[in-house]
């Protein structure tokens, strides 16, 4: 038998292991999405929010937290902000924002994912988006679709982690979720929850919340906001991304207006389990079944889809993903066993 027909067989049967796992090994668990209202230049105030919600979720039993796209630097348009203006709302992944949001994961038991604008160890500035695991693991994931301000890069790669409850996390950051083949190369990655944080410039002309941009080009220009619709396309195009790759989506929107937040959390039938505005708190909250997983019609469809590469795309750990536990050198107490999945794709125009 050839390597890359071996390869394969491995890969299907492995496939076959993990998805009779997640049907019976794997209890529901309850996740939630927060639309915070978050305030630009003041980070500690956000993250003091953020740790009474997570307070708030532990009390319900909650596992997971997903806020919104750059939660924690605020929100409201960049494009016309100076670089040195940008720089001071930038901190690293183990800066103190991310720290104050990690030890109120410690406390409380609650994984939370926020967003914030990262500063790499060589300068440069990246929209990203982490999700801090109790026990000490940080996954950051950085904004592909980035066209917010010509300093910020674009991230080049698909961030996927293991948890324990027997769901693979996959992270895209606003207009990364636009894109179908974002989504889909994410799933191809073994994610089984997308994690999906966004945040509203502004509204349209007819005073709806407006999409963001997928290029410069469609950023400088005025009309654009007229051309693109309006945040409902978003929530349909979000529940036919779950249904197409039988994934959980966990959605949350912010705005600068304090108008126009709302969350969503959708199952892998494309069915939306709990939705923001059907509840009188901010904070909607709904029961995830891994069990539902293997059994929806877009697994089925990904289990068939023919790969000339004989298998999954490559897993590697990110050299960023992690930078925090690496410096540190111990493995924190508790920790939750986490691989990497990721794929680098050429830079696009």
């Amino acid at each position: 038998m050839k390597a890359g027909q071996s390869n394969g067989l491995f890969n299907k049967l492995f496939s076959q292991v993990v998805n009779d796992m997640s049907l019976s090994s794997f209890s529901p668990f309850q996740v939630a999405t927060v639309p915070l209202i978050s305030l630009r230049g003041n980070a500690s105030q956000n993250v003091a929010n953020v740790s009474a919600w997570l307070g708030e979720a532990a009390r319900q039993e909650i596992s997971l937290v997903v806020f919104p796209e750059a939660s924690l630097a605020g929100y409201g348009d960049t494009l016309n902000v100076r670089l040195r203006q940008l720089a001071t709302l930038a901190e690293p992944l183990d800066g103190r924002s991310i720290d104050g949001v990690a030890n109120a994961v410690e406390r409380t038991g609650v994984a939370a994912g926020v967003g914030f604008i990262e500063q790499a160890p060589d300068g440069s500035l990246f929209n990203s988006y982490v999700v801090c695991m109790p026990g000490g693991v940080r996954c950051c994931h950085r904004k592909r679709q980035a066209v917010e301000h010509p300093g910020i890069e674009r991230g080049e790669q698909y961030t996927v982690v293991d948890t324990k409850w027997g769901v693979r996390i996959g992270i895209l950051i606003g207009a990364d979720n636009y894109l179908i083949e974002n989504v889909r190369m994410t799933a191809m990655m073994g994610a089984t929850l997308l994690v999906a944080p966004h945040r509203t410039y502004g509204s349209d002309g007819r005073g709806e919340p407006s999409l963001q941009r997928l290029s410069p080009v469609q950023r400088s220009r005025a009309h654009a906001a007229e051309s693109v619709g309006t945040t409902d396309w978003l929530r349909r195009s979000l529940t036919a991304r779950a249904s197409d790759n039988g994934m959980f989506v966990v959605f949350s929107n912010g705005s600068d207006t304090g108008s126009h937040q709302n969350g969503m959390i959708i199952d892998p039938g494309g069915r939306v389990l709990a939705e923001h505005g059907s509840s009188s708190s901010p904070m909607v909250s709904a029961s995830l079944d891994p069990g539902l997983i293997a059994g929806s019609v877009g697994q089925q469809c990904l289990a068939a889809r023919r790969s000339d590469s004989g298998g999954q795309p490559n897993r590697s750990m990110p050299p960023y993903g992690n930078a925090f536990a690496e410096r540190s050198k111990t493995a924190s107490k508790g920790a939750i066993a986490l691989s990497f999945a990721q794929v680098s794709r050429s830079r696009q125009p």
